[in-house]
């Protein structure tokens, strides 16, 4: 576009408000370019007046509904820019270093500083021909108050030409206020600068499909109407809003999307997996009860797989009901045991200084099991030190076993514990030394005999591969409690959205436990026209790749989701302090196993980012937030803001870009694809109704003043009644009203106080 064209002349036939016709009297179109395609038309105009970024974005909406476009993009720049205009609204040209807001000190004196204008205000004060102007800046890290004297003739230029929504690099002097306690600036310089907020610039955008609002209580600050139209300006084809159990951002999501932006109706949901997160028998291998089963246990340093270190190894042979052989070893682990660890297990450090090393100890051990099934009694705790181990010295180990831990849970539902000691006492097995492997391994051997010996006779079954079958139908009189986990679910279809709200209703109705717990049981009832996400961290697939399972259990467990989610390291990082994970390497190799289930399940991978606030300057309000409540990290650094596709593709680029854009872009695509467009709330909603609700509203309203006014009540009582009436009948409120009152009156005739 090679000359000026008046704003009124190109948009010929739109018919702007009054209000925007007057901002928009004298701006021309420098610059524009039509993407007929894509539907959307980018225009730079310039203008004298500064117009709010809330006309901006109406002004942008009111175009594209116009002239039936998706999106329109307005870039606005004041007369004279072009032209190499210093931007000069008071004093002169402003130079220097800057100092961050919140840096400013009153021992500075003068200093420069740049920011958004907010509560912006010009008025004349008690002195006759004296203004004062008034308004704060910030640079989305700290806020400063500024303020000026003037007199009338200042107060016609700056009264005008400073307004919310502007930026400006400010020059002036740092002062106390009057109270003492906080600085302003008095300014003596003051420019109007150019800022050009984020851009995502990507030539194919993401979508994100993990993000909560501010109806996420006390976790989000998201505003969605905001979070929307960013999306919506950015060119993202859909977003997704997935609260913490609820969904009362969606109607808010539907009208700042409508005609711009496809709304994914979804819910990070609190998942129990009632059903199969208890597996009794893991691996393929099978055989009779009475072939040879390997019974074992460990002792360690501690807890955590990835800190602590394996100390004795203990494992007996069971045949036919009976002990046959016996295996025993100390590790040394290369470190001093703790007080406690000795206190517990009776193991000293002279008892390990000379037992054989981790990888000697371990290919013992697994010569003795010589392929055998294996058994222990909460048997992930076990076999996760003896993967690790063996990863470590480069052994193969992937046995099928039992775990008697689950076996106790479901064939003894009256015991509300199940630890080995107490299990043992419960079938009046033999005494034994409990905390030393060699025992604790033997004792497992014995408590599987009764076991194996009910099941025949009561379950008909004599095979492992029989066992899992079983559990299934036990698993309702036992199984213990579950701590729940994080799941990803969006509404594919009409169908789905009335199915999501049947599960966020039972959740909160009838499995609401501290949280609106949702259970396996329900999912699958209500499954269909639903898309099921692995979620974040907290979600059962990355529990389980950070607790190091096996490939086989991996597989099992992600083959139940339709898509599987990664997130940036910075989501995770948190794990480094927690002991969770050595080192971002470490946090890496989590989402490449992720991506690698993924390539071999044929299930979509996909990149989110976890959003709980819009920009990167919103995490303060974010540590604040959680300072609130009480949390220990509540300062630490944790980036959760809506990130452009740029920046996604940078965070996962040890991917390499192939899988990045795969990640980040395709698959996020093609799960906003898999979802129709849908109405959260119909469009047959009718407000009740309740027979003669009107003419019972005015005798009651009408009569009560009558009896306190007389019949002639004061013109200004009539008004006021008359005004509030006609807004409340006029708008269906009558109902409200009348149920609230006949409510409170059959409570209070019937004695019970009401209160408001």
């Amino acid at each position: 576009m090679a000359e000026r064209v008046p704003f009124f002349t190109l948009f010929e036939s739109f018919q702007a408000p009054r209000q925007l016709r007057l901002l928009l009297h004298d701006a021309c179109i420098i610059s524009g370019a039509l993407d007929m395609a894509g539907r959307t038309l980018e225009v730079q105009i310039e203008s004298s007046e500064t117009l709010p970024q809330a006309a901006q974005d109406a002004l942008q909406q009111m175009l594209a509904q116009q002239y039936d476009l998706r999106q329109v993009l307005l870039h606005f720049c004041g007369t004279g820019e072009q032209k190499g205009d210093s931007g000069v609204i008071w004093g002169k040209t402003i130079t220097g270093k800057l100092t961050p807001i919140g840096e400013l000190n009153i021992k500075q004196g003068s200093a420069i500083v740049e920011g958004r204008v907010f509560k912006a205000e010009c008025y004349e004060t008690r002195r006759k021909g004296m203004w004062t102007l008034n308004f704060n800046i910030t640079d989305e890290r700290g806020s400063v108050a500024v303020r000026k004297a003037m007199d009338e003739k200042e107060a016609k230029v700056l009264g005008g030409a400073i307004s919310d929504g502007m930026w400006l690099r400010l020059q002036g002097k740092v002062e106390l206020t009057y109270d003492g306690k906080d600085i302003l600036l008095r300014p003596v310089n003051i420019m109007k600068i150019s800022h050009t907020a984020r851009q995502d610039n990507a030539p194919e955008k993401r979508v994100e499909l993990h993000l909560h609002t501010q109806m996420s209580s006390m976790d989000a600050l998201t505003d969605v109407g905001k979070v929307v139209k960013q999306a919506a300006a950015w060119g993202h084809p859909a977003i997704a809003i997935t609260d913490h159990g609820t969904v009362q951002a969606f109607p808010k999501a539907r009208d700042a999307g409508k005609g711009k932006i496809k709304i994914l109706y979804g819910v990070e949901g609190y998942y129990v997996n009632n059903l199969d997160d208890r597996i009794a028998v893991h691996g393929a291998q099978d055989q009779d009860f009475d072939d040879e089963i390997v019974c074992f246990d460990i002792e360690t340093t501690g807890l955590k797989v990835q800190r602590e270190a394996i100390t004795e190894i203990g494992a007996v042979v069971l045949k036919n009901g009976k002990i046959t052989d016996t295996f025993q070893t100390f590790v040394n682990p290369g470190r001093r045991l703790t007080p406690e660890i000795i206190g517990l297990t009776g193991i000293t450090d002279a008892m390990l200084a000379d037992a054989p090393p981790p990888e000697e100890a371990l290919a013992a051990f697994l010569k003795f099991v010589d392929g055998r099934p294996l058994a222990a009694h909460n048997a992930e705790f076990d076999l996760g030190f003896i993967r690790a181990g063996c990863r470590r010295a480069g052994l193969e180990f992937d046995p099928t076993y039992i775990d008697s831990l689950i076996l106790a849970q479901n064939l003894l539902p009256e015991l509300h514990k199940h630890k080995l000691d107490i299990v043992a006492e419960h079938l009046d097995l033999p005494a034994f030394n409990h905390h030393r492997a060699s025992d604790d391994a033997g004792m497992v051997g014995y408590m599987l005999i009764p076991f194996f010996e009910r099941m025949r006779r009561e379950m008909g079954i004599s095979r492992l591969q029989e066992i899992n079958g079983q559990m299934e139908k036990l698993r309702p009189r036992g199984g213990g409690s579950r701590h729940p986990k994080h799941i990803i679910i969006l509404a594919k279809n009409k169908l789905g959205l009335k199915h999501l709200y049947q599960l966020i209703s039972a959740s909160n109705l009838k499995y609401f436990k501290r949280v609106p717990i949702m259970p396996k049981s329900e999912l699958l009832r209500w499954r269909e026209g639903l898309i099921i996400g692995s979620a974040c961290e907290a979600g059962e697939l990355f529990q389980a790749v950070i607790n190091h399972k096996s490939w086989a259990e991996l597989k099992r467990i992600a083959e139940f989701y339709d898509y599987l989610e990664i997130q940036p390291i910075c989501n995770n990082r948190f794990m480094l302090e927690k002991g969770m994970a050595e080192d971002e390497e470490e946090l890496r190799s989590f989402n490449r196993t992720i991506v690698k289930l993924g390539d071999e399940l044929g299930k979509p991978v996909v990149a989110t980012g976890d959003v709980h606030f819009l920009d990167p300057e919103d995490e303060i309000y974010r540590h604040i937030l959680l300072a609130t409540k009480q949390m220990p990290d509540a300062d630490k650094p944790l980036p959760i803001y809506f990130k452009t596709t740029d920046e996604m593709l940078e965070e996962f680029s040890y991917l390499g870009a192939e899988k990045a854009y795969e990640v980040v872009v395709k698959n996020t695509n093609m799960i906003a694809d898999w979802c129709e467009t849908v109405r959260p709330v119909p469009h047959n909603l009718f407000a009740p109704k309740i027979e003669n609700s009107v003419e019972d509203l005015k005798a009651l309203v009408y009569g009560k003043l009558h009896r306190l006014y007389g019949e002639n009540p004061p013109e200004l009582i009539q008004k006021r009644v008359d005004t509030e009436m006609h807004d409340i009948i006029s708008c269906h409120y009558d109902v409200i009203y009348m149920s609230a009152q006949k409510l409170v009156q059959n409570s209070l005739e019937h004695g019970y106080l009401v209160g408001s």
